[in-house]
């Protein structure tokens, strides 16, 4: 298959006062054409550092320390800003956790996807942008587009947000949360359209998330986070039947159960803070599994027969 998307050991810090928090370190990851991969990991394990990594789009207290991202056997770290444009809302489109921030709060709908589109030298008339308004499954777009942020739900916001991000007809969409801040019908809607988006428009997505349970009939693949580091991925039919790294089944095993919505699992302990990792494994302060050499030494992520796993005693 065609990859398209590579990232090789990548690494990322911030620094904070006087802390250097290590946020991503030496991840690699593989994207072909027509993958859907998750991004899976508690709050404050890299994820969305990564998805940032990819377009550029990182805070000024972050910067990229090592590593590469090749996209069509070009590693985009070297591009200047009007290339890395080019790519950013033009080949890689991104649709992000909160859409109220992600919108110009004092510019009108029409005028704010009018824009994506002349930045990437696109047919950027009224009728253009209102059939981006109706591939999202927006009714009464002569309303929307003269409407301010604010006077849409967050369901509608989230849906003007993907049009904006498929608008300039993207090989890769990253969606980071894209549900997080929206009530659960409306969540269930919002990932009906990427399904129907992916298929329709032969998209490769990369879906961050910190909920297991939403990404099983979305996703091919699926990589997950823990502390900064890839801790397992591989194939997603696979790892949801027999995922083998104590992590990913802490994981599994709290998703809530519909025969069981009274007991909810817990992983014990806390997220290792990322500005003072433990020695050796970074889940091994946390592992039911854990053994000395897991504390004495940090394991290396393995590959066999496609699936790759960062542990030494599964």
């Amino acid at each position: 298959m065609e990859t398209i998307l590579s990232i090789e050991n990548l690494s990322v810090e911030y620094t904070v006062g006087k802390k250097i928090i290590s946020a991503v370190r030496n991840v690699s990851l593989t994207l072909n054409k027509g993958d859907s991969l998750s991004i899976v990991g508690e709050s404050g394990c890299g994820k969305s550092t990564l998805g940032l990594s990819m377009l550029n789009l990182l805070p000024k207290e972050a910067r990229i320390t090592g590593g590469k991202i090749i996209f069509h056997n070009q590693d985009i770290l070297r591009f200047d800003k009007k290339e890395m444009q080019k790519i950013r809302g033009g080949k890689i489109g991104i649709v992000f956790q909160d859409p109220l921030s992600s919108l110009n709060p004092v510019i009108k709908i029409l005028q704010q996807i009018r824009e994506t589109l002349k930045i990437h030298r696109r047919d950027y008339s009224e009728e253009k942008i209102g059939k981006l308004l109706e591939a999202v499954q927006l009714n009464d777009t002569k309303r929307i587009k003269n409407s301010y942020p604010h006077q849409l739900s967050g369901g509608m916001r989230q849906r003007i947000m993907i049009a904006i991000a498929i608008a300039s007809d993207p090989e890769i969409l990253i969606a980071d949360e894209p549900t997080t801040s929206l009530d659960v019908t409306i969540q269930k809607e919002i990932l009906e359209l990427i399904k129907k988006l992916i298929r329709e428009l032969n998209l490769t997505v990369i879906f961050i998330t910190h909920n297991f349970g939403i990404v099983s009939d979305l996703c091919n693949k699926i990589a997950v986070m823990y502390a900064g580091e890839i801790v397992e991925g591989g194939g997603i039919s696979e790892i949801l039947k027999n995922p083998r790294h104590p992590y990913t089944k802490a994981l599994l095993s709290a998703i809530p159960k519909k025969d069981n919505l009274v007991k909810f699992n817990t992983i014990p302990g806390s997220v290792s803070d990322l500005a003072s990792l433990p020695s050796g494994c970074k889940f091994n302060p946390r592992c039911p599994r854990k053994i000395a050499k897991c504390v004495q030494e940090d394991p290396q992520l393995e590959c066999k027969e496609n699936r790759f796993l960062r542990c030494f005693n599964p």
